[in-house]
């Protein structure tokens, strides 16, 4: 029995080393970034690489390679990279996918179909769009806080999921799925470099206190199919989230007695109800503190916080009213699902309308606002206003 079980021992031991070493022989992709250059695709892809025969790596020794490939389809350009690199490329362990503002106006498809196709990459990945730069150069920005540049993208995600649900917005799965969703378009979330390539991709800005580059997530990027429509504002971005529920987090400014006042909320709930098949209703229910106000303003008076109160009911209000027009009438794309809701209520009535849904229909729905706003205390209070006066 002692014998067997060495050997058994033994063999799950070789057969251990024999996967590292299949492992070591590998080019493991952690991160892809995909541009346009003139007619052809400029492919970047980040390459996690391997420890040496030495037990640690030698100082200085970068994480990370980038390579670079060029050609008319997404797969030539991967080929031109495998032919670059001493081993075989690896997609299994990729997690970032980035493309440029081009890609997103020429049509994301062409980029998803190399990504179905491909049999190791899996679905399992953040995609983000890139404005005003080089989605190759993203990867090239590296941090203090993480080894690889795509962990740095992934840590950056993870880290807002608290404030905004922006894991969904980059989530691959998700997009693709809006895509096919009936009545639904898809959203994609953004990411900023600030700063220069130039610096950032460079040891310095490992080793300054404050890096002179990093990396920021952006606005929400509206697409109508596959294509790309419109980037949102900041505000906007906030907006979007209120309706679709998903705000975590919420910094609201409003102008009271020529003050400034900044509330903060995270109670934030939203519901949107189909009350006919023309018709929607949306319930929009927050509280929040007092972040942050600038004047001469008693925020000990009950009354002077009911003006507050209204104020900011009303302004939320007006600028929810204000996007969903701009959505309709501008960008001609249903990022909330209406037309979803249709078609799942009143089937027969989506037959009729579908093939006109975001051109005509949308901006004839009837769309319902209604507003509800609480200050529950203000910065200084650890007990809500109205307790404190009882």
């Amino acid at each position: 029995m002692k014998k067997a079980l060495t050997v058994i021992i033994i063999c799950l031991l070789l057969c251990g080393c024999e996967d590292y070493a299949e492992l070591n022989n590998l080019s493991i992709v952690t991160a892809a970034g995909i541009d346009k250059a003139g007619d052809k695709y400029e492919v970047t892809l980040l390459i996690a690489n391997s420890p040496k025969n030495e037990t640690t790596n030698k100082e200085g020794e970068a994480k990370t390679t980038v390579y670079q490939g060029k050609a008319k389809t997404i797969a030539e350009a991967v080929k031109i990279i495998d032919k670059k690199t001493p081993k075989q490329l690896y997609f299994s362990h990729i997690n970032v996918v980035v493309i440029s503002e081009e890609i997103g106006k020429e049509g994301f498809l062409n980029v998803a179909d190399w990504l179905i196709r491909h049999p190791q990459t899996r679905n399992r990945f953040y995609l983000m769009q890139v404005n005003e730069n080089k989605a190759g150069d993203v990867l090239k920005i590296i941090s203090p806080l993480e080894s690889f540049p795509s962990q740095s993208i992934a840590t950056l995600i993870e880290s807002n999921k608290n404030s905004r649900s922006v894991g969904d917005t980059a989530s691959y799965s998700n997009f693709i799925g809006r895509i096919l969703e009936t009545g639904y378009e898809p959203i994609m979330s953004t990411i900023k470099i600030n700063g220069t390539v130039k610096e950032g991709s460079t040891q310095e800005n490992l080793e300054t206190t404050e890096p002179k580059t990093y990396l920021s997530l952006g606005p929400l990027a509206i697409y109508k199919k596959d294509k790309l429509i419109e980037t949102t504002t900041k505000k906007q971005t906030d907006l979007i989230y209120v309706i679709t529920n998903e705000a975590k987090e919420l910094l609201y400014n409003i102008k009271y007695k020529n003050s400034s006042i900044n509330i903060f909320s995270n109670a934030v709930k939203t519901k949107i109800k189909l009350k006919n098949e023309n018709s929607v209703d949306i319930y929009v229910e927050a509280k929040g503190s007092i972040y942050e106000a600038n004047g001469n303003i008693n925020l000990n008076s009950t009354s002077e916080i009911e003006n507050i109160e209204k104020i900011w009911k009303t302004s939320m209000k007006k600028d929810l009213i204000k996007l969903i027009k701009q959505i309709k009438t501008e960008y001609k794309s249903d990022i909330f699902g209406f037309g979803n809701m249709i078609y799942k209520n009143y089937p027969q009535k989506w037959k009729k309308i579908k093939d006109k849904w975001n051109e005509k229909y949308f901006n004839n729905l009837n769309i319902n606002v209604h507003t509800k706003t609480e200050i529950i205390s203000t910065a200084s209070l650890t007990k809500t206003l109205r307790d404190d006066e009882k």
